[in-house]
């Protein structure tokens, strides 16, 4: 053992983030890291696409409604988890079309 030489220590964070889905609508973004979990909403536009497509699609109970939620598959992302969920939010924000995502819901064209 060599004295007063400190091991390299890696001093990069590193997050790990999943979002939450209504059918094909993000709603949601979970990201965890060796300081815990934080979870962030999106923007209630997102809420709002859930609402009119639990409508078209006629789930009236809540049980249905409660079934069609499921999380995305786990990504690792540079940063602390709060930074990572707030970047994904915001991404997604900026970038997620209702209409785009409806069309490639209804093609069977979604991965995750």
């Amino acid at each position: 053992m060599t004295v007063g030489i400190e091991p390299e220590v890696n001093q990069e964070t590193m997050a790990r983030y999943q979002i939450l889905y209504w059918e094909h609508i993000p709603i949601g973004v979970k990201a965890t890291d060796v300081n815990g979990t934080v979870r962030e909403n999106l923007p209630a536009r997102f809420q709002e696409a859930v609402e009119r497509a639990s409508m078209r699609a006629g789930q009236t109970s809540a049980a249905a409604y409660t079934s069609m939620f499921k999380w995305g598959p786990e990504h690792e992302r540079e940063g602390s988890a709060r930074e990572v969920a707030s970047a994904v939010v915001r991404e997604l924000d900026e970038t997620w079309n209702e209409e785009e995502a409806l069309a490639l819901y209804e093609r069977g064209e979604l991965d995750f």
